[in-house]
């Protein structure tokens, strides 16, 4: 190597370091990534607490990372070049096949130690012991266990079912646990880019807790309308993976639109505002899975006073945003309760509304993760 080729080497690794340090710099911290559908981490002042305890540092390197110029780019770039060196995950997402649908994107799954799993399941059988009503529980398997069969060999990091066949020998006798491992393995249960079910998915998640649909709607039928054909979920945003296509999103209504007179309440801000089951503009947006319901909400209430059932509480996560069209054929009351944006007392919250029966229903990496199922127990 000459000593010309060094010197220009050398440069262009200083240019590209300081660089993209100065581009840093100059350009304005994001909020969120649209691509990646996340919040971005924010500068913090240091502190002498934060710098002494290494805190400081911490915040930095994520802050850093989080805002690196082009940071969408880099992460698109990085999943194309771990697919050409053969590597089949990148960003914890695995690349799996879907036979003549593509490509399968799978999100890593995190497998709950048995003492992690018993806290988290004994919180849900607190609830139980502090309720006069049924309380009804069931961990939505994760697309890794439904579509197994669709993974790269040997993946680590997958639902192999023993989360939810461990979280039912801990329920206690007040819990209703209800298994949904074999009503979803199916090819129509899952977006391909996203980690949440498809409509199609919670059809089959309602049917295996409630049973079937009402007899007026099994009597009208289901009629299937695709709302978009450009969906891009989380899992493709975290992915990189650029050559993946993008998933419709489906909706079933019954024939002659919704039964009843339903009424949606969304509390997005602490505040009742007039909602919908659907949300058309969330179509124009890059979280078109907010399509359903509007997005994430401390509480929903959707009312139905022609169903043929009483008031249901669910405690959930965004998984029971696409099943409240179903749910709402069935309850005259459907109080959707997420535990992460709320710190009202359940306890206290079924007293007040009347509730006559409670549903804790988790998707497996949401309910193996939440820092918040305390609050199952105040």
């Amino acid at each position: 190597m000459s000593k010309k080729y060094s010197i220009f080497v050398t440069v262009l690794f200083c240019l590209f370091i300081f660089g993209f340090g100065i581009f840093h710099f100059i350009l304005p911290d994001r909020e969120k990534s649209e691509q990646e559908n996340i919040y971005l981490a924010q500068f913090k002042a240091p502190t002498w607490e934060t710098v002494r305890s290494g805190e400081f540092m911490e915040d930095f390197e994520k802050y850093y990372n989080h805002q690196f110029p082009l940071r969408d780019q880099w992460v698109q770039m990085k999943a194309y070049s771990e697919r050409a060196l053969g590597k089949q995950e990148n960003n914890k997402v695995y690349f799996g096949a879907n036979g003549s649908e593509g490509c399968a994107l799978f999100a890593f799954y995190t497998i709950p130690s048995d003492e992690d799993l018993a806290a988290r399941v004994g919180f849900v059988n607190k609830l139980a012991d502090n309720l006069d009503v049924p309380v009804t529980f069931s961990i939505i398997p994760d697309k890794s266990y439904a579509w197994s069969w669709w993974l790269p060999a040997n993946a680590p990091n997958v639902d192999d079912g023993s989360t939810i066949e461990r979280a039912m020998a801990l329920c206690s006798q007040r819990v209703r646990f209800v298994d949904m491992r074999e009503s979803l393995k199916n090819v129509h249960s899952f977006y391909n880019t996203d980690h949440h079910w498809t409509t199609a998915g919670a059809l089959n998640g309602y049917e295996a807790l409630f049973g079937s649909l009402p007899d007026a709607v099994v009597e009208a039928g289901l009629t299937s309308e695709v709302v978009t054909y450009d969906f891009y979920g989380t899992t493709y945003s975290a992915s990189g993976a650029g050559w993946v296509s993008p998933d419709d999103i489906q909706v079933l209504i019954p024939e002659g639109g919704v039964r009843g007179n339903i009424t949606v309440t969304g509390y997005p801000e602490g505040s009742p505002v007039e909602s919908s089951l659907y949300h058309p503009e969330k179509l124009e947006i890059k979280d078109k899975y907010s399509y359903f319901l509007g997005g994430n909400q401390p509480l929903c209430i959707i009312k139905n006073p022609d169903a043929e059932s009483g008031k249901l509480l669910v405690v959930r996560d965004s998984y029971s945003d696409s099943l409240a069209p179903f749910l709402a054929e069935k309850f005259q009351e459907i109080h959707l309760f997420d535990l992460r944006y709320n710190n009202m007392s359940l306890k206290q919250y079924v007293v007040d509304n009347e509730i006559d029966q409670v549903l804790v229903l988790y998707s497996g990496n949401n309910f193996n993760t939440d820092d918040n199922l305390f609050k199952l127990g105040l």
